[in-house]
């Protein structure tokens, strides 16, 4: 407790200065007034903007700035805008029609911003970020820190939000009906691209459930195995099953923990290494892969942001691809996996470990059966790899496919066959930036799931009955570990945006940080979440919302441009969250990877931290850093991170075999 304490205080203080530093009010305002969805221009005109629109500061109005010209060109980006010479603002859309004229007033509290029509009424209203806002996402993570229980903390800092939403003079019930009602009904449930991610897990959950039942993942363990004839064989053959199962990392991690430990004993390895290459092809696999189950999920936490910067929220698959090549953490910890087999080097504790093991001193724990497996094969069903394999082709397939034609047919016809006389490069990129990306990953886990089951039954490696249970299983595993956090993020996503806790971060930090410096803030911060926290998955709740518009904003003034820091920014966060969760000892597949591997925790946990913290260091010095602060490719930094890990392996490893074993052994 008294670490749990210490961490909430570090963080409380490094979150002090939020609440201290002054947020420029013609920013505020600005940004309340165009604010997609929420801003007081959106609920005025939700069906789009009149032909012509006079807007004029009033009461309590500051100047109007950048922000007030981009909220107008946000209303109507094809519109052409005046600046009046008494500084007021006039956006023609369309020829004709007399202006619409609007009056801008603001509370004397300086949260709420009022549009006035000409009448005296009011025509919206929106309410302007203040410190206020960050106190729901905040909560969250204090709570976080000293629980260690991401539900309950992100369910009070859901129901603290939902209590700030309430208007003046309304009584305190109202917000559950905010939160129940306009929130989780209208903004969660109903929402197409929520329900579409919803879908692709539990459908992709009780695929994997179903072919692990009858024997498909097992099937393809056996068929790698007989590649291993010595302690590299050994450790090889478990590095390229970890990153063959990509698609979700609790299935990489009790399938290769399970499937590798006998290998590993007969080929005189540690359980400690099993364990490393286990988490550390688990995450970080499933985080950078093209489809898993992470990669919805990290989709779903910046998404539904994007319309704040004039993109879409089906254009957060091409977002994330984007990201991919930032992602140093991810392929950083990838690769030193792979480093350490094939140059026979091992650093600080897991050289004694590994020297240990060569001598014959065994790690093992002893095995306690279905401790920690969800679903495990049926022991009448043969092991048969392409039970597996097929399925997960289908998936590719399927998604790949619909990916292509529902962007494809979202293109104008009339652009189609200019784009394509770019070149290929150039239609790709278009339709993937146009195409329904949960639409695709729907369809492709839906036909996953059928050829799995129609496999089942057909080679009759399962009945009916069973191919049910199995479904059911694996779907109700996934209730509390990915759904309810799912929808409990987004709530406090949505929350975040009606209270803009954005853009009161961006009033702050707008005139005052070098928009260089975010990435790396942005990675140490999620970190520092993650490690504390044990989540992963709530560090991006909580902290990804926030970065889009802070990301687009500060991007303009820097070298990388708005969208290029944003990119840069998204793959900061991600990769500090995971790095967090990998490191920390309370984390589920830090647990997870010890108990799939049977070696004591704190020795999985001690043996594995040097090579992450590299990897970390290598991340942030080596690749975000230079990226943000001198616009270096992410290839060329990807490769100086390479070289970097080899000479630190040579510098500092240990071949396991050539040490004393004796000496070694504990």
């Amino acid at each position: 407790m008294v670490a749990r304490l210490l961490f909430a205080g570090v963080f409380a203080l490094i979150c002090l200065p939020l609440f201290l530093l002054p947020a420029d009010p013609a920013t505020r305002q600005g940004l309340a007034l165009g604010r997609p969805g929420t801003g007081a221009l959106q609920q005025a005109f939700p069906d789009g903007p009149p032909a012509s629109l006079e807007i004029r500061p009033g009461t309590g109005a500051t100047p109007f700035g950048p922000d007030h010209r981009d909220a107008l060109l946000r209303l109507s980006p094809t519109g052409a805008l005046e600046v009046l010479a008494d500084g007021h603002l006039r956006l023609v859309a369309r020829p004709g029609g007399d202006p619409v004229q609007l009056e801008i007033q603001v509370d004397r509290a300086g949260r709420e911003l009022t549009l006035i029509g000409a009448d005296g009424e009011a025509v919206s209203r929106a309410r302007i970020g203040s410190r206020s806002a960050l106190l729901a996402p905040l909560l969250a993570i204090l709570l976080a820190f000293l629980t260690r229980n991401t539900l309950l903390s992100l369910g009070l800092g859901i129901l603290l939000g939902g209590f700030l939403l309430v208007p003046a003079g309304a009584p305190f019930t109202e917000a559950f009906r905010i939160l129940f009602d306009d929130i989780l009904w209208q903004k969660v449930i109903q929402d197409s691209f929520k329900a579409y991610i919803l879908g692709f897990v539990f459908l992709l959950s009780a695929t994997v459930a179903v072919i692990t039942r009858m024997g498909g993942i097992d099937g393809m363990v056996q068929a790698l195995v007989r590649f291993a004839r010595t302690s590299r064989g050994a450790q090889a053959v478990a590095y390229f099953l970890g990153i063959g199962i990509f698609f979700d990392d609790y299935a990489n991690t009790i399938v290769v923990g399970n499937s590798a430990g006998p290998l590993f004993d007969r080929m005189k390895v540690s359980r400690a290494k099993l364990s490393y290459i286990v988490d550390s092809t688990a995450a970080p696999v499933a985080g950078v892969a093209v489809l898993s189950t992470w990669v919805a999920y990290q989709i779903s936490t910046y998404a539904p942001q994007l319309p704040a910067i004039g993109m879409s929220p089906e254009q957060g698959y091409a977002l994330f691809l984007e990201t991919i090549p930032f992602r140093f953490y991810c392929l950083f910890a990838l690769l030193m996996v792979g480093l350490t087999i094939f140059l026979k080097r091992e650093i600080g504790p897991m050289a004694k470990a590994e020297a240990a093991a060569r001598a014959g001193h065994s790690d093992a724990l002893e095995a306690k059966a279905g401790s920690w497996s969800r679903v495990e094969r049926a022991p009448w069903t043969l092991s048969r790899w392409e039970n597996g394999v097929l399925p997960l082709l289908f998936l590719l397939g399927v998604t790949a496919w619909r990916l292509y034609s529902l962007g494809a047919a979202a293109v104008d016809p009339a652009e189609a066959a200019a784009i394509r006389a770019e070149g290929a490069g150039a239609w790709i990129r278009t339709v993937l930036s146009e195409t329904d990306s949960s639409r695709a990953i729907f369809d492709g886990s839906a036909a996953a799931l059928l050829v799995a089951v129609l496999l089942a039954l057909g080679r009759r490696q399962l009945g009916p009955a069973e191919v049910a249970r199995t479904t059911a299983k694996g779907l109700g595993a996934l209730l509390k570990d990915a759904i309810l956090v799912l929808v409990m993020a987004w709530s406090i996503g949505e929350i975040c945006t009606r209270l803009d806790t954005a853009g009161y971060l961006v009033a702050v930090f707008s005139n005052m940080l070098d928009p260089a410096w975010l990435p790396l803030i942005l990675f140490v911060a999620a970190c520092f979440v993650a490690f504390a926290t044990g989540s992963s998955w709530t560090t991006m709740a909580i902290l990804q919302p926030n970065v889009v518009l802070l990301a687009d904003r500060l991007g303009e003034g820097s070298a990388l441009g708005s969208h290029g820091l944003l990119v840069l920014s998204i793959g900061a966060v991600l990769e500090g969250a995971i790095f967090g969760d990998h490191c920390s000892p309370i984390s589920d597949t830090t647990i997870l990877s010890s108990a799939a591997s049977r070696v004591r925790h704190i020795d999985h946990v001690r043996t594995q931290a040097p090579y992450a913290l590299i990897c970390a260091g290598v991340a942030l010095l080596v690749g975000y850093a230079p990226v943000s602060f001198l616009g270096l490719s992410p290839w060329l930094a990807l490769a100086a991170g390479l070289a970097t890990m080899v000479a630190l392996l040579l510098w500092l490893g240990k071949d396991p075999d050539k040490l004393a074993a004796p000496e070694a052994a504990p």
